[in-house]
């Protein structure tokens, strides 16, 4: 067997192993799979089981979530493919990793608002056509909110007369959601994996790197990066999703609980992690991390920028959707 073959041998090798063991339940209790875009250590997930374990809780005879593990089961970039196909019924990840094929999950990344002002608003209802057209989900909840991306490098950063940052010269590791905004302030982006991180700053690889203002003591970076450029931009657009057909099957119950639940998490998430941000800016900033401003009065032309190559992405990719999406999402930008 070829090494392709056997990843490819995996989520139905895993999905063999819960119908076995999953047998066990009650004729009515209705069981779904789940899997997440990263193991099940990392600080997404380990927040996340709140909402897992709050669900089988108040769903027994009703509703279960089984979580099958993360890329270990399907790799990150099969995931909503494979929710798609009904390989699984739940997928939990940052949407801005599959922009590829749910362009409109740039909507969120590039938001102001808060999940609850979306539900209020309209936007999380808007969302839903475009994930039942291009991932055939049903959209559950914008699970983790609110923190957003700082750029980190070895060396002080220079700043251009208009207050952004230069990174001319400079090679930048990033995800896919990132790059064209480092494009634009002059730098190169860098796409590796998050676990190669380490060796290529330790290599000298890349200069620095874009990622989200939480999870740096996790990658064991701090010797190698010196600088974080503040403030951070945009918000993670980490959601879940239920298969649709795998949603329509379920009962009014089921359906009832693993709504009420996203909704009731999606704050508590948020504020979880605020709160680990604000212990690991501290903790960096006892070894030695510094914080590098934007230089006043453009912070807020900084977050702005971010905030407008994203839409210009989206514009470009699903021009009907940027339209109707950006007054929801990012109404201060609707008006300017």
């Amino acid at each position: 067997m070829t090494k392709k073959s056997a990843r490819l041998r995996l989520p139905w090798l895993v999905l063999l192993g819960w119908l076995i063991t999953g047998s066990g339940a009650s004729a009515d209790e209705q069981r779904l799979t789940l899997v997440s875009s990263w193991s099940k250590p990392q600080n997404f997930n380990v927040l996340f089981m709140d909402y897992v374990d709050a669900v089988n809780e108040t769903g027994r005879g009703v509703v279960q979530i089984d979580f099958l593990g993360g890329p270990e089961v399907i790799p990150q970039a099969q995931l909503l493919y494979a929710l798609r196909r009904g390989v699984i019924d739940m997928a939990f990840g940052a949407i801005t990793y599959y922009r590829g094929v749910l362009p409109e999950g740039d909507a969120i990344f590039a938001s102001t608002i808060t999940p609850a002002d979306a539900r209020r608003n309209g936007g999380f209802d808007a969302l839903q056509a475009y994930w039942a057209r291009r991932i055939n989900a049903h959209l559950l909840g914008w699970m983790q909110s609110g923190v957003g991306v700082n750029i980190y490098l070895t060396d002080e950063p220079r700043f251009d007369a208009d207050g952004m940052p230069n990174l001319a010269g400079l090679k930048i590791r990033t995800s896919p959601s990132n790059r064209e905004l480092l494009s634009v302030l002059g730098g190169r982006p860098v796409q590796i994996a998050v676990k190669e991180i380490y060796t290529a700053l330790q290599r000298g690889t890349v200069d620095g790197l874009a990622f989200t203002t939480t999870g740096i003591p996790d990658l064991g970076v701090e010797n190698f990066i010196r600088y974080r450029i503040d403030p951070s931009f945009l918000q993670m657009s980490i959601c879940l999703q239920i298969n649709l057909d795998r949603w329509q099957s379920l009962s009014p119950a089921a359906r009832r609980i693993l709504a009420e639940q996203a909704e009731a998490y999606e704050p508590r998430g948020r504020a979880g992690f605020f709160e680990l941000q604000d212990r690991e800016v501290a903790l960096l900033a006892e070894r030695g991390l510094q914080s590098a401003p934007i230089p006043a009065p453009h912070g807020d032309a900084y977050r702005a920028l971010a905030h407008d190559v994203v839409w210009a992405r989206m514009a470009r990719r699903a021009p009907e959707a940027a339209r109707k999406l950006k007054p929801y999402f990012y109404p201060e930008g609707d008006a300017q």
